[in-house]
């Protein structure tokens, strides 16, 4: 059975200084949602993270433009990373898979192990969920 198909885009995780004007219910539940305007840049480099990618699988098929791709029998991921000024400023991805597929995806884009308090909006609703949050709606809508 085919997992139902995601469209999202992920910033980085929210600033220290940024949490000083959200309210604070917000920051309670940040897991649920983020104020519009809250997001943060993801820091590295567009060529770090593109260097990443390619080392990440043979797999991921990645393109000078950001573009990117990476499938298998469990999982579709396709998306474009967009950068100014040496850092990724948000990633696109579309399609479904696993948790752990999503997971290896953005470790390797931004560099690190630690992206559960990463910003996602799943569209079409604009809904804000950190990286930890969407992983657990991912997990129980594959069962």
């Amino acid at each position: 059975m085919q997992q139902p198909a995601y469209h999202v885009h992920i910033y980085g995780p929210p600033r220290l200084t940024d949490l000083g004007s959200v309210p604070a219910d917000a920051v309670k539940n940040r897991g649920q949602s983020t104020e519009q305007g809250q997001q943060s840049t993801i820091a590295t480099t567009f060529e770090n993270a593109m260097a990443r990618l390619q080392d990440l699988t043979p797999s991921v098929l990645t393109e000078p433009d950001g573009s990117i791709a990476w499938a298998g029998t469990e999982h579709q991921i396709v998306g474009i990373i967009y950068d100014a000024a040496d850092q990724i400023q948000y990633v696109e991805l579309r399609g479904h898979g696993q948790s752990k597929y999503w997971r290896l995806l953005l470790q390797a884009i931004a560099g690190t192990e630690n992206v559960d308090r990463f910003s996602i909006m799943v569209l079409p609703n604009r809904q804000w969920k950190n990286f930890q949050s969407f992983e657990r709606m991912l997990d129980e809508n594959a069962s």
